[in-house]
């Protein structure tokens, strides 16, 4: 497994509990059946224009629960297509957790106090410390498999590779 690091994440700020409602609301999930046309509307009831300013390569950190609420799977896909990297926080919720793992998006639980908004961050997953500036922050490494997870963009991703070499494709 090769090492999974990110460097230069643009560090973006959300300081209140969000649930799935508040990354995407509800009534688009069944609008659109991609991801990028969801883009949009990440946040738009609790931050209007928020959205706009994602680059690649953001991490967003988040003060107190990241993800409560529904199992919607768009929360985690549209902040991928948006650019996100990573998100931390302190806590998430469990089925936000597991969804953006299993789609490729690392979720992080550490303290986000000393990490401020438009800050450089690297991330180091493999060996568990996130750096800012002059703190660095530690976190136990993420398990082989949910890291296999990340490295191949997701659970699909990985089981679609590891089967495709011992299963023979009939034509």
């Amino acid at each position: 497994m090769a090492m999974i690091a990110y460097q230069g994440l643009r560090v973006r700020r959300i300081d209140q509990v969000i649930s799935t409602d508040d990354i995407i609301p509800g009534r688009y999930k069944h609008m659109f059946t991609s991801a990028s046309d969801l883009v949009p509307h990440l946040f738009e009831n609790l931050l209007p224009g928020f959205a706009a300013t994602f680059d690649h390569g953001d991490v967003l950190c988040c003060s107190q629960t990241f993800g409560i609420g529904s199992s919607r799977e768009q929360a985690v896909s549209t902040l991928l297509a948006a650019g996100v990297r990573a998100v931390v926080a302190p806590r998430f919720g469990r089925i936000f957790f597991r969804n953006a793992w299993n789609l490729g998006l690392p979720a992080i639980e550490v303290d986000t106090s000393s990490f401020l908004e438009s800050e450089c961050m690297d991330l180091d997953l493999v060996g568990g410390h996130a750096h800012c500036n002059l703190t660095t922050i530690v976190f136990p490494a993420p398990p082989r498999q949910m890291l296999e997870m990340v490295e191949q963009g997701g659970l699909l991703a990985l089981l679609a590779k590891r089967y495709s070499r011992s299963i023979p494709l009939r034509g």
